[in-house]
């Protein structure tokens, strides 16, 4: 099997959960948002906007301007799931909002894409990440909380998934076994 830097890179990254306290260089943060540009997206529009919060003030801020849990949420959520975040982030230092024009062709695309270039460049520079809910559009779904959504989200704009970044607390001793057999060849 070939190997390189990069591929390396990729195998290696896991959803951390529990994060070092240590704020992230900003320097570091630019290289991951610049990463993030480079993604593949509809017709090339680059239709994405991502929202960096270093704050402990911007994080409680998030926590307070959501909506409340969806019905659907308790029943698809894994057991133990917390709705939309957990109150502490895990302990990471940064929440990335990653959000895209719906106008845009294939906006999911677009955003999650950029997505993965984020959680690829991160563990890159020694940092993990986590994606956080599935059920991102549903953060400012009522009337009050759309209000909020101004403030973190460009107007016209949908948040599509939020992640959080810092230094892993710890790595995993052992990767969990990837799925065989996944592929079609034709």
């Amino acid at each position: 099997m070939i190997e390189n830097e990069v591929l390396r890179t990729m195998k290696s990254r896991f959803s951390c959960r529990r994060f070092k306290p240590d704020p992230v260089e900003k320097e570091k943060l630019e290289a991951i948002l610049d990463a993030a540009k480079y993604a593949a997206n509809g017709h090339n529009l680059e239709a994405w906007h991502f929202t960096v919060i270093c704050s402990e003030e911007g994080k409680r801020e998030l926590l307070e301007a959501v909506a409340p849990e969806p019905a659907e949420f308790r029943k698809l959520a894994p057991k133990g799931a917390k709705w939309p975040y957990p109150s502490d982030f895990y302990g990471a230092p940064v929440v990335i909002l990653v959000s895209y024009d719906p106008k845009a062709p294939w906006p999911e695309a677009g955003a999650f894409l950029a997505a993965g270039n984020i959680m690829n460049a991160a563990q890159s520079l020694g940092l993990s990440t986590c994606a956080l809910t599935v059920f991102s559009k549903d953060v400012f779904r009522t009337e009050e909380t759309a209000r909020n959504k101004a403030k973190f989200i460009p107007e016209g704009y949908e948040l599509y998934l939020s992640m959080v970044i810092g230094y892993p607390a710890g790595i995993p001793a052992k990767k969990a076994p990837r799925r065989e057999n996944v592929e079609t060849w034709l």
